[in-house]
């Protein structure tokens, strides 16, 4: 299944065998991040969500980059515009955030190039990053003389800490993919032309799980932080419960006894 409303020039996705794959496709501004874009990435990621069959969400960037933020030709501030434009994108990509926090489906981001500015926000919505070894990252807003969005200043506290968090948005220094590796913002880093085989191979790993455990797992970690220890070992019980109930404990059980891999329903 294809879902191309949004043209070529914007956003392109497509859903196959339970991942969905979705591109933010303009290689001429380095995908950098316009109204139009945002605005494809809702309407896309909104259809994706309502498909019960996606198990796998992966983001990408076709191009020289995975995406350097905001388009500065559209934010153009010299008109006195910048705000509206500004707060129309934020409605949109802010519940984003908030609902592939939330889905069962696990997103991962596949990033190269250049991840910058909303970009960077972009990659965050993502569980799991896998980075090409050349990628270059920044927190650019500094730079031009604005705050972080797309959850940067919930999101890096809590992956790195509040100063290291704070030291890449105050000086917005640019790094490269070791660095964010041993910072905990990307998980996998790979040779770049070894970049779409690794993800390729990391997502069907993913989707060959057991779904409905890896859904819940990932409910759990994200609902940790909000939650006291006794909360969340009653969280614990009841999902374990429920897992030990359904049938992918059952074959996990028998592929580990019999020393095969697992297939899950």
């Amino acid at each position: 299944m294809s879902i191309d409303s949004a043209g070529p020039e914007s956003v392109i996705s497509e859903i196959k065998d339970g991942i969905a794959t979705v591109t933010v496709n303009r290689p001429q501004a380095y995908n950098a991040l316009d109204e139009e874009a945002v605005y494809a990435i809702g309407r896309h990621l909104d259809e994706i969500l309502l498909d019960t069959r996606v198990r796998v969400i992966l983001l990408r960037g076709e191009g020289p980059a995975f995406g350097t933020g905001a388009d500065l030709n559209w934010l153009h501030p010299q008109d006195g515009g910048a705000p509206g434009r500004v707060d129309r994108t934020l409605r949109v990509l802010n519940p984003l955030m908030q609902r592939l926090r939330a889905a069962p489906a696990i997103v991962v981001a596949s990033v190269h190039g250049i991840v910058a500015g909303g970009s960077l926000g972009l990659m965050n919505m993502a569980d799991l990053v896998i980075a090409a070894s050349n990628t270059r990252f920044s927190l650019a807003y500094a730079r031009i003389g604005v705050t972080p969005d797309v959850g940067a200043s919930f999101l890096l506290p809590r992956l790195l800490g509040e100063r290291r968090a704070l030291e890449l948005m105050l000086l917005a220094e640019p790094f490269d993919a070791a660095r964010a590796q041993s910072l905990g913002l990307v998980n996998f880093v790979v040779p770049p032309e070894r970049l779409p085989e690794e993800t390729r191979a990391l997502v069907q790993r993913l989707r060959a799980g057991a779904a409905h455990a890896l859904a819940r797992t990932k409910a759990l970690a994200y609902a940790a932080a909000d939650c006291e220890l006794g909360t969340q070992l009653e969280a614990e019980r009841r999902e374990l419960m429920a897992a030990a109930a359904g049938p992918d404990l059952q074959e996990g059980v028998a592929a580990f006894s019999a020393k095969r891999a697992a297939r899950f329903a």
